[in-house]
């Protein structure tokens, strides 16, 4: 099964290039990329599926604007159509998933977010 080397994704025999990262897969990884994901003991979740990649990019961009690491899972061709094999899902932290569905709903909803900047008061 090849590897991406850069986000360590795995994926089925066929597939050369990473859908996230865009970079060529690997046939195995490093050892030393192997011990430095396990010390980060980052554990990803799934947070939404999408019919399209372009639908998960927007909500990828969204989330990480907001300072939320993601990754969109997800087997695509080279001009970004779905290849039907895999659903395209958007994975987050597990820590960060009740902050990243609340952006998501806020978004979606058509909500407005609190924002931290100060707001000019009228006299």
């Amino acid at each position: 099964m090849p590897f991406c080397p850069n986000c360590w994704m795995e994926y089925r025999s066929g597939i050369l290039r990473c859908s996230d990262c865009g970079i060529d897969l690997v046939e195995c990884l490093p050892d030393e990329n192997l011990a430095e994901a396990a010390e980060e003991d980052v554990e990803l979740v799934e947070m939404a599926h999408f019919t399209t990649v372009v639908e998960a990019d927007m909500v990828k961009e969204m989330l990480e604007a907001n300072d939320l690491y993601t990754i969109v899972r997800g087997e695509v061709d080279p001009i970004g159509a779905t290849s039907g094999a895999a659903p395209i899902t958007l994975l987050v932290e597990e820590k960060d998933l009740e902050r990243a569905t609340e952006i998501y709903n806020a978004f979606f909803a058509g909500e407005a977010v609190e924002s931290e900047a100060p707001t000019e008061e009228s006299e």
